[in-house]
């Protein structure tokens, strides 16, 4: 049974729920804070309108009265967009003197500057205890019981153990690490990646240009998280090399379907928002104030703000000075 007696998750959506219904198959409970009356409702009879092929089981309960639920928890998901993870940390601030556990799943960085919600908890609440999941995930299978495997980070290990006991012997493996920088970092940028893999799906310039976008986007990762203090390791696992290879190739990955309808648009950007676009002005500040050259993450930023077309940067890019594979 569960070293934590009362887990909840901030945010009542697909992420929050295929989360929730994993812990229930192992007989943990746990209750979804969720912002109105109607999908309360709706998950208290059991019932999920974001994937109405699942029963939801009793064990899990929903409730839009935050602040009572939250005083109760010793264990809390956060689940909600990246944009609004820094407000959530705010409002439960105040629990971190107590010996909460706090996990973010959102992918994403916490500012335009480049900091990641570790770099940012750190710095202003050093008394939390945060925990990073991410990786190859998409919440439909996870809730639908297929197969994964995901990564959670603390920079104390044993926190990040002890997440990783709580989902044992689920469908949802999580390997534990010492490093939220880095995954964090993978995590973010995979989905510029994303973009750009969608731009070379929608153009179809071929499986070719898409590996070499891929294999070269890893790299640039691994010197980006390496510059900015983490592991460069992480990149070559389940939040870099492993996310970014389902979110370059999945049909359900929104980041690089938004790279296909761009061009398919002519290069007008379509109206749907994703975290892609969030992260690359991030990923390009962060880079500039370590002094580190992305080549093909500039180019997809070129790219969407029509600094340049298609045929100009893949030009550039192949006619860069020659270099080693590995510095």
């Amino acid at each position: 049974m569960s070293s934590y007696s009362n887990i909840c998750f901030y945010g009542g959506g697909a992420w929050g729920q295929a989360l929730a219904i994993t812990l229930a198959s192992l007989g943990n409970k746990s209750t979804l804070i969720v912002s109105d009356k109607f999908r309360e409702v709706d998950i208290n009879n059991h019932v999920s309108k974001r994937f109405p092929q699942a029963k939801l089981s009793p064990l899990i309960k929903a409730s839009i009265d935050k602040n009572q639920i939250i005083k109760g928890c010793d264990l809390i998901f956060i689940t909600t967009e990246s944009k609004r993870v820094l407000d959530t940390i705010n409002q439960i601030a105040f629990l971190s003197n107590k010996n909460i556990h706090v996990v973010i799943t959102s992918k994403g960085f916490a500012t335009s500057t480049g900091e990641t919600f570790s770099e940012v908890v750190e710095s202003d609440f050093p008394n939390m205890n945060l925990s990073i999941l991410t990786g190859p995930t998409f919440a439909d299978e996870i809730a639908n019981n297929q197969p994964a495997a995901a990564v959670i980070a603390n920079k104390v290990i044993e926190q990040a153990n002890s997440i990783s006991k709580l989902f044992h012997n689920s469908n949802l493996r999580l390997y534990p690490s010492n490093d939220p920088q880095g995954v964090s970092i993978a995590g973010a940028v995979k989905n510029i990646i994303a973009i750009g893999a969608g731009i070379i799906e929608g153009l179809k310039l071929g499986d070719n240009a898409k590996a070499a976008l891929i294999t070269r986007g890893i790299s640039e990762t691994s010197e980006l998280i390496k510059k900015a203090g983490g592991n460069y390791n992480s990149a070559f696992g389940l939040a870099g090399i492993g996310d970014m290879s389902l979110t370059c190739s999945g049909p359900h990955s929104r980041n690089m379907a938004y790279g296909m309808k761009f061009v398919k648009n002519n290069n007008e950007p379509p109206k749907e928002l994703v975290e892609g676009l969030n992260a690359i002005n991030a990923t390009i500040a962060l880079s500039e104030k370590l002094d580190l050259e992305l080549p093909i993450m500039t180019s997809i930023k070129k790219i969407l703000n029509k600094e340049a077309n298609v045929d100009e940067i893949i030009k550039k890019l192949l006619s860069r000075p020659i270099k080693n594979e590995f510095n």
